[in-house]
């Protein structure tokens, strides 16, 4: 309970940031904590391009607990894809 806490209240500090893409990062934490149980804690290396009209969208998403996730989208309408990176010592992985 209170890593969602946590998560909407990281959700709630991005959407008050008053970027545009408050939208996204938002359906990213819903999402990251529905099919991953990812709290989110903060995100890096986020890219944005508007590409033939869409939003693509990446960045790498750090958890509470501690995971790190590559997280993709090339089209609103569809969910993120997530893929975990592995801990620092299998550096290639992510």
């Amino acid at each position: 309970m209170r890593h969602r806490l946590r998560a909407l209240l990281a959700t709630a500090i991005l959407l008050d940031a008053g970027t545009a893409s408050a939208g996204w990062q938002e359906d990213l934490a819903v999402e990251l904590l529905a099919a991953k149980g990812c709290s989110l804690a903060y995100l890096s290396q986020v890219v944005e391009r508007l590409v033939d009209g869409r939003q693509v969208v990446l960045a790498k998403v750090h958890c509470e607990d501690g995971r790190v996730f590559d997280a993709s989208r090339t089209d609103p309408s569809m969910p993120f894809e997530l893929k975990e990176c592995q801990p620092a010592k299998q550096p290639q992985a992510c």
